[in-house]
């Protein structure tokens, strides 16, 4: 009898844990719908599957002072990448690029280029898989788990917060504008470039902009354990049906 009793409350138990467990993921995906209305609505956000853009702004990951730098990327979702970054370091100019071609990755620093190892490549796609996550429209797909945060601060304005989780990635929070439904920051977890281990990487949006009727930010701020570690401005962001395939061929 004792046994039966015990049983009966702990399935009661799970099924209100289950209920309240759906409750919960049915609150954030409301977030996230109004979130991909703000940001130009599910059909339009969709079709941004490619772009290309410029950045000009500081990296600050090898001086306090902070690196000028620019740069140009272009994106193929869900796994390809183009990226050309060029700066000035002790009065000397360096380039650096890296592509991203599905299972294939390589760098080129100067004059020398190198084919990606299985970790860099993992990271490389663990960003762009990022990247994915802030289009936000993919979200909708259940092969996402969502679960709230609560409500926060990011500076000065109020914000809620969503955890997203998908099978094979790391978790990623977003956090968005409680008044204008506007993505602010996302944060995730990142293996350190200078080779510090893992890092807690955060990411502000700020200046957002229609193009093509698409709310897209033109002020990026990232933060590495809560230092700065690169600010940036885009001066030009141009969604694409497609990029020709040549732009991730290997540099």
């Amino acid at each position: 009898m004792r046994g039966n009793l015990c049983a009966t409350l702990a399935a009661s138990l799970l099924f209100a844990g289950a209920g309240l467990m759906r409750a919960e993921e049915a609150d954030a995906r409301k977030v996230i719908d109004k979130a991909i209305k703000a940001h130009g609505g599910a059909e339009k956000r969709a079709k941004l599957k490619s772009s290309t853009f410029k950045m000009k702004g500081k990296f600050y990951g090898m001086s306090a002072d902070g690196i000028d730098f620019t740069s140009e990327s272009s994106i193929q979702a869900p796994d390809k990448q183009h990226l050309e970054v060029t700066g000035e370091v002790m009065g000397q100019t360096f380039k650096f690029v890296r592509v991203v071609n599905g299972n294939k990755g390589w760098t080129r620093t100067m004059d020398t280029t190198k084919e990606m190892d299985k970790e860099e490549l993992a990271e490389a796609k663990e960003e762009l898989y990022a990247r994915g996550v802030s289009n936000l429209v993919d979200l909708k797909d259940k092969g996402f788990t969502l679960a709230p945060l609560g409500e926060v601060k990011v500076g000065k304005r109020d914000a809620v917060g969503i955890r997203v989780s998908h099978k094979g990635q790391r978790d990623i929070n977003l956090f968005f504008d409680k008044k204008t439904h506007m993505l602010l920051k996302s944060e995730r977890r990142v293996k350190d470039a200078m080779g510090g281990g893992e890092v807690t990487a955060e990411e502000f949006f700020d200046e957002y902009k229609e193009v093509g009727g698409i709310q897209h930010a033109h002020k990026i701020s990232i933060l590495h354990d809560g230092k700065k570690f690169v600010e940036g401005e885009i001066t030009d962001f141009t969604p694409k049906e497609k990029i020709d395939d040549s732009a991730f061929d290997k540099p």
